[in-house]
């Protein structure tokens, strides 16, 4: 029984606006060969109230009244699912489809080694694989995961999937707000690696269907996880980086492209980050 308890964990889904990509996804949490004792989908403010088909796992649904972004989403449905006791948590993305054994290998890594755990990712668009994990290169300021094999010691794993045990989340303290989304997910994985927590990988595909931040949103997260990092290496390395791929925009006559990655560095070094 007591094993049984342990195995048990909850699907935490951030939600806005495309019911087709999330009872999609229900159909695949439907399909595990080891199911979600629960759902918890946190709903940003999307057009029209969610009504859904019965599943074999309870869902609950929580309608935020403003759009929170992704990390405000998913601190909403991870810390109800806590709530309820659940200590194996999935973070999931709406547009996300699992393998039929991806929750059943993730999950048992989980029980076994704690911290972080994280599937290969394929982009279904281009048939793809686009994420084995991630490094953060302090020196050239680079922070980009690789899609042919998995890093020694990753730093961190696409947060569209990503799973985990409460004693990780609540060491980080959740995922930082002040990102609205896309960067978020690198925040979390380096603050609990660095906390001594670690990240691992699982041979079996998740498949997704990404499409990345703007050249503005790109570089203000990315000078916004620099400066939380607290690494004035990377502070620096980060920042020159944003500028080059202003001006080498502005040399390809993208004009708009470079205006807003230097308004992007500017939000970035103004932000809060605590």
């Amino acid at each position: 029984m007591m094993a049984e308890i342990e195995k048990n964990w909850a699907a935490c889904v951030v939600y806005y606006q495309d019911f087709d990509s999330l009872t999609n996804l229900l159909n695949s949490l439907e399909s595990q060969t080891h199911k979600p004792n629960e759902v918890f989908i946190a709903d940003n403010n999307s057009n029209r109230s969610l009504t859904l088909d019965s599943f074999s796992f309870p869902v609950n649904i929580y309608r935020l009244d403003e759009n929170k972004g992704f990390a405000g989403g998913a601190n909403v449905a991870i810390r109800n699912a806590i709530d309820k006791k659940y200590s194996n948590l999935m973070l999931l993305s709406q547009d996300v489809l699992l393998s039929p054994d991806s929750a059943q290998k993730m999950i048992e890594l989980l029980t076994i080694i704690g911290g972080i755990v994280f599937p290969t990712m394929w982009d279904r668009n281009k048939n793809i694989i686009f994420s084995k994990g991630g490094k953060v290169n302090k020196f050239l300021g680079s922070i980009k995961l690789s899609a042919n094999n998995v890093p020694t010691k990753p730093d961190w794993a696409d947060g569209s999937c990503l799973v985990f045990d409460k004693k990780t989340y609540e060491s980080t303290g959740g995922l930082f707000e002040n990102y609205f989304m896309y960067f978020e997910d690198v925040d979390f994985c380096l603050k609990a690696k660095k906390l001594g927590f670690t990240l691992s990988h699982v041979d079996t595909k998740v498949s997704q269907t990404p499409k990345g931040p703007n050249s503005r949103l790109r570089s203000r997260n990315s000078v916004l996880l620099a400066r939380r990092s607290k690494s004035w290496l990377l502070k620096i390395s980060v920042t020159k980086r944003n500028i080059l791929g202003a001006f080498l925009n502005l040399a390809k006559f993208r004009l708009t492209d470079s205006r807003q990655r230097l308004i992007g560095i500017k939000e970035g070094w103004s932000v809060p980050i605590e």
